[in-house]
């Protein structure tokens, strides 16, 4: 099987460059690297996704994904600037806005996640977003809480203390604003009748994930 990763390094050097005004020489830190590599093949081993990236370069999607594990190891590993740049290359390359100190879950989707800002949160597993997704705090920095198994759909937020349970889908346009929604649970918005909720009949982490 090639390597997803060819030609990364080289790639991602010419992008800070352009893109950043900076220059790395990204083999000093290839550890940092294979660990994020790890990170991301975990992760993407997990989706039922429709298109496997033959190249990382070429899978817009997969490559917001890739770049915010490298950032977030880079932060881990006491890399803030690798951090920084791999953060930065994403809302520039992707329009797609996570800062690497979030504590996103080992197993995520991103779905065409053009201008999602995904703030504060504590996360569960299988978590799907989708575009014009916001999640963060309110004035008071209070923050979500999600469930394992969460869609969020084109342009839904989620804000403050909100509790999201696990097995919950938030609909296109949707907001949510504090309160609980329980498991199991679709809420959307409805012309005329405002925020709606029903039961989710669905699943998912069958939909999106493999077990």
């Amino acid at each position: 099987m090639q390597d997803i990763f060819d030609g990364f390094e080289s790639a991602f050097s010419r992008q800070l460059h352009v893109l950043c005004g900076h220059e790395t020489d990204m083999p000093i830190h290839r550890s940092i690297l294979n660990r994020a590599k790890d990170r991301y093949l975990y992760c993407l081993s997990r989706k039922r996704t429709k298109h496997l990236p033959s190249r990382i370069l070429r899978h817009a999607d997969e490559y917001a994904s890739f770049l915010f594990f490298l950032s977030s190891q880079a932060w881990l590993d006491g890399s803030s600037e690798l951090a920084e740049f791999a953060y930065l290359l994403n809302r520039r390359l992707n329009n797609f806005d996570c800062f690497y100190t979030r504590q996103m879950p080992d197993v995520f989707h991103l779905e065409h996640p053009v201008g999602s800002v995904i703030g504060q949160a504590k996360f569960g597993e299988c978590l799907v977003i989708y575009q014009g997704v916001s999640v963060g705090g309110d004035l008071r920095l209070r923050y979500p809480e999600f469930g394992d198994g969460v869609a969020l759909f084109a342009k839904s937020s989620v804000i403050g203390a909100a509790k999201v349970g696990s097995n919950c889908a938030i609909g296109a346009g949707t907001q949510v604003y504090g309160g609980s929604i329980p498991c199991n649970t679709a809420v959307s918005l409805r012309d005329g009748l405002g925020m709606t909720s029903s039961p989710l009949r669905w699943s998912v982490q069958d939909r999106f994930f493999k077990p």
